[in-house]
């Protein structure tokens, strides 16, 4: 299950056009510490962008 703080983030940056949203994924990714929860499941958002991204 999604932390309530990362859904709302991805909720927030599907306002965005797509390498917005990759870019903004990617700097909250290097904000956290490494093995924090938070960071893979943003780690998974953003791979969950660029594999979308990939198909269009």
């Amino acid at each position: 299950m999604k932390n309530t703080a990362v859904t709302w983030v991805a909720d927030r940056l599907k306002r965005l056009p797509r390498r917005h949203r990759i870019a903004h994924l990617q700097a909250l990714i290097g904000l956290q510490p490494v093995g924090c929860g938070r960071r893979d499941e943003l780690s998974e958002l953003l791979h969950e962008e660029i594999a979308d991204a990939s198909i269009e």
